[in-house]
């Protein structure tokens, strides 16, 4: 996929990640972009800005996990697509399933599983199902804007409580302290992590980079208020742009280690399929001045090559990426963010699978 550097000149659409529309790579038909020899204006096709919830009937929602930079087996994701529009966003291509593209409507056509508390139970009732760790947001963030209408992600968390089933929450919302009712007796019995994902702390750049998030002040403060509840909270800086926020490792782990994070990881920017195409569109229309530099320093932490092609996390190497590791290893053991995520609770010990098993 090669990126048209005239698309580069066209205005930016402010308030949204992705800069153009892309094709989607999986359709069998695609649409022409020529019209009687001359190219549409990419604001033909993203005149509308506004974000369409899509309603949907899973079928399943709990996922088999197979990356081992995440510690639960299962995942479970109510929406799909996300309005938060971060432009690095590795999500972005499995929109493309659903007939969409990774682009614009990934982050302005979201749909959401409205029968996925039925789905949760279900799965938790099932003789089958053992009590395992589950990642809720594991692909798209279960505290996008629209949660606070559906409450969808509340209702998954009152049946985990109900039943007693353990969860890791990963988000970039503060609007994780509207749940604080429910997370803090889990976090009592041990049933509850809270990852808060934290890239940078220039507002400027957050704002372009990952637009309709939470701010940075508001992630300290969410982590501030669930550490003052001993609600457990551990950060991950993600990711690491070489060049763009990678001079922030020390101020972000300093400022989350005050907040009352217990632990810190943080992972490398990985560009894969189509979110490669859209990444360079961006920063070469946001960042004119640094995306020839960025864009190089990528490519030198994937052994020469931009887009890997693969979803999966891997082991990076080269020059850039060992001084990256040195640097957020020096930070933890500066700022005491080096203690491992505690295990919690077993199956044996909480997990409670139906209400008629308890009698035995």
């Amino acid at each position: 996929m090669v990126l048209d550097k005239n698309i580069v000149k066209l205005n930016t659409f402010d308030g949204r990640g992705a800069q153009i529309t892309v094709s989607n790579s999986l359709a069998v038909h695609q649409r022409d972009p020529y019209w009687d020899g001359s190219y549409f204006d990419e604001e033909f096709f993203a005149s509308d800005n506004q974000t369409q919830w899509i309603p949907t009937q899973a079928k399943t929602l709990l996922n088999k996990v197979s990356n081992p930079d995440l510690d639960a087996p299962w995942s479970m994701n109510p929406y799909q697509g996300c309005e938060h529009g971060c432009i690095y966003c590795y999500a972005r291509i499995t929109h493309e399933y659903w007939g969409y593209n990774a682009g614009l409507d990934f982050e302005q056509k979201v749909m959401y599983k409205s029968n996925a508390p039925e789905l949760l139970e279900k799965k938790l009732k099932s003789r089958t199902w053992r009590g395992e760790k589950i990642t809720l947001s594991g692909n798209t963030d279960c505290y996008q804007p629209i949660e606070q209408k559906l409450k969808i992600t509340r209702q998954l968390l009152e049946i985990c409580l109900r039943y007693k089933q353990r969860v890791m929450i990963i988000t970039k919302n503060a609007l994780v302290l509207r749940d604080i009712d429910i997370l803090g007796p889990m976090a009592k019995l041990g049933l509850v992590e809270v990852h808060i994902s934290i890239t940078t702390l220039n507002e400027t750049l957050r704002r372009s980079l990952e637009p309709r998030t939470s701010s940075s002040l508001k992630k300290l403060r969410a982590i501030q208020t669930l550490a003052r509840l001993n609600i457990p909270v551990h950060v991950l800086l993600a990711p690491i742009i070489p060049g763009l926020n990678s001079e922030e490792i020390f101020p972000i782990c300093k400022a989350v280690s005050k907040a009352g994070a217990v632990s810190l990881q943080y992972s490398l920017i990985r560009l894969s399929g189509t979110t490669a195409l859209l990444f360079e569109n961006w920063i070469c229309k946001k960042f004119p001045l640094k995306a020839s530099r960025v864009l190089h320093q990528i490519t030198e932490t994937h052994q020469g090559s931009r887009n890997d092609g693969c979803q999966l996390p891997k082991k990076h190497k080269g020059v850039i990426a060992d001084l990256i590791h040195q640097q957020i290893e020096a930070a933890k053991r500066k700022y005491g963010l080096c203690k491992t995520t505690p295990k919690i609770i077993s199956r044996k010990l909480g997990f409670i699978q139906s209400n008629q098993l308890n009698l035995f």
